[in-house]
């Protein structure tokens, strides 16, 4: 699954989670070992939820705030 130039809005519970950043994972937007089986050379991100809340995951790789989205996608 490559990357998409939309971000993944998620319903969140506390907790540590671990999102994708290579743009592989079948599990998007969790990381599900795809960066390793591929070797993209990307790292997943881990994030603690302290609350629930909904959070706005980056798709599109380019973000500079991983794992959250901060617009870059609609960026030209």
């Amino acid at each position: 699954m490559p990357y998409e130039n939309v971000p993944q809005f998620v319903d969140e519970t506390p907790g540590m989670k671990t999102y994708c950043t290579c743009g592989e994972s079948a599990n998007k937007p969790y990381c599900d070992g795809a960066h390793s089986r591929m070797n993209t050379g990307k790292t997943p991100k881990t994030q603690e939820i302290t609350e629930a809340k909904r959070v706005v995951i980056c798709d599109c790789g380019r973000t500079s705030n991983s794992p959250f989205c901060d617009g870059t996608h609609s960026k030209k």
